[in-house]
């Protein structure tokens, strides 16, 4: 994929509301920022959002890469509807501004991450995109309204991006794993 599509920081969709966008979500398609690009590797990806207090919300992500793996990280929410500030808790790999561009909260939602602004104009130089789905097998009708709202918004297409294999989820039990974030300084 052309990264240099991902320079631009896209704008928080209009009407953004919170509660809807919480809860379990498949990772789908993704374009990993090169500080993390190994992930690309992951499969059976979810996360799953959930609120620590007014301020503050959960992530828990489950990956396998050769073995499962569950990481939280805490995302701080700001006045602007849309745009949140995600703390990496294990390095910088994905930390910076969170914006969700799209969603119609029943089937898609996709969000953008600037981990490393350029020092040359308003732009990103290292973006993480992830295009997450309700469902772990999406419909063609699903994956056709993600497609739209990426060449929309981006000027990609599905088939530009990484797809994750789901398999077998990580998770053991239907209820989620949802620890209180840490405090970061």
């Amino acid at each position: 994929m052309d990264r240099t599509k991902l320079w631009r920081i896209p704008p928080p969709m209009k009407g953004f509301q919170l509660k809807p966008a919480l809860g379990q979500w498949f990772v789908q398609f993704r374009a990993a920022p090169c500080s993390w690009e190994g992930s690309n590797e992951f499969q059976d990806y979810e996360l799953y959002t959930a609120p620590v207090d007014k301020n503050t919300l959960s992530a828990t992500l489950t990956m396998r890469n050769g073995v499962c793996n569950t990481i939280s990280a805490p995302i701080y929410l700001t006045s602007e509807p849309g745009v949140m500030l995600v703390k990496d808790p294990v390095g910088n790999n994905f930390s910076g501004k969170l914006i969700y561009p799209a969603t119609d909260y029943k089937s898609f939602a996709f969000y953008y991450v600037c981990t490393k602004m350029s020092v040359f104009g308003d732009k990103c130089d290292d973006a993480m995109l992830c295009v997450h789905t309700r469902m772990r097998k999406p419909s063609g009708k699903t994956v056709a309204k993600i497609n739209d709202a990426l060449i929309r918004i981006f000027g990609v297409t599905v088939n530009q991006l990484q797809r994750v294999i789901h398999t077998k989820s990580c998770r053991m039990n239907k209820i989620p794993f949802i620890p209180t974030p840490q405090k970061w300084g």
